[in-house]
């Protein structure tokens, strides 16, 4: 009889170990315009306009706010909090950012959503964002950034751009 309990719990921890990360919440910590800090790296991104994305290794708050100026090199977003177990396991997600049509002035290509790849880690704090980096970008209106697991939406975010003053 032991022999078949230990058998059962070591077939029990094996199956717990096999198992994923569980992720409960994605917890929305601040929002508004951070000064991004970009690491050397970027990322092609079919489904990106200019077909590619910056990886950004930290960001800093700059104002809380969902008002945002029109004006090149400006960034906003959202610092997010990935909740579940195991702590320190890591967790993609998939972001999406859909705002009033851009035309991308160099391919022609017209889209009113961009969406790209992003993985983090459960416990931690990681930043979600848009800037804009082109003059073709700066285009008033409402932009919402939203953050899926699969086909799960897990935060969102609406954002006004206006026009620079």
């Amino acid at each position: 009889m032991k022999l078949g309990a230990i058998v059962l719990l070591a077939v029990v921890l094996n199956g717990c170990a096999l198992t994923g990360p569980t992720l409960r919440d994605v917890g929305i910590v601040e929002y508004g315009r951070f000064e991004r800090k970009k690491s050397s790296a970027t990322s092609n991104d079919e489904q990106a306009l200019t077909k590619r994305g910056d990886v950004v290794a930290d960001a800093k708050l700059i104002e809380l706010t969902t008002e945002i100026p029109a004006v090149l090199g400006t960034s906003f977003g959202l610092r997010v909090k990935f909740i579940g177990e195991p702590i320190g396991a890591t967790i993609s997600c998939t972001a999406k950012c859909i705002h009033p049509k851009i035309t991308d002035p160099a391919s022609g290509r017209t889209t009113e959503t961009e969406q790209w790849q992003n993985t983090d880690t459960i416990g931690s704090d990681g930043y979600i964002g848009y800037s804009f980096d082109n003059p073709s970008e700066l285009v008033p209106g409402d932009w919402t950034i939203q953050i899926f697991t699969g086909s799960k939406l897990r935060a969102q975010k609406t954002f006004t751009v206006k026009p620079a003053s």
